[in-house]
């Protein structure tokens, strides 16, 4: 199961990945978790995608297909979902690791000086002086 930080790293890493599977009007067969499988093992994140005229939403297929895998899912949005799957021999993530450096790189949070008030959003700064106009007689 994965942390909310692990799955949020995991997510920006997934958003250059090119969709590699698509769920079609065939649904999910063993052939097609077959090649999933493979391709978790080789790349641990993979993106895949539900057409228009496949019987499962994106939801119900990631949810399908990571039971039978043993994956995780990462993220769905829309028609597009992301698996994860930590590989036995080809190791590309160590999510501890990754976690904490991404957390190390972090700004640090701002300090407010004693004594200073910090302005709320929805005040408005002060209107300078407008200059004065002159009536026409």
């Amino acid at each position: 199961m994965l942390t909310s930080k692990q799955r949020a790293y995991l997510r920006g890493r997934a958003n250059d990945y090119d969709t590699i599977f698509q769920v079609g009007k065939g649904g999910i067969n063993e052939n097609m978790l077959e090649q999933i499988d493979n391709a978790l093992e080789a790349r641990e994140l993979i993106k895949l995608r539900t057409l228009e005229n496949s019987d499962f939403f994106a939801r119900e297929a990631a949810e399908t297909i990571s039971e039978e895998l043993g994956a995780d899912v990462v993220s769905v949005v829309g028609s597009r979902f992301v698996l994860y799957r930590e590989s036995k021999k080809n190791k590309k993530f160590d999510l501890e690791k990754l976690c904490e450096i991404a957390e190390e790189k972090k700004p640090a949070k701002k300090i407010v000086k004693p004594g200073y008030k910090a302005r709320a959003k929805s005040e408005k700064k002060p209107a300078f002086d407008k200059p004065k106009t002159f009536k026409k007689r």
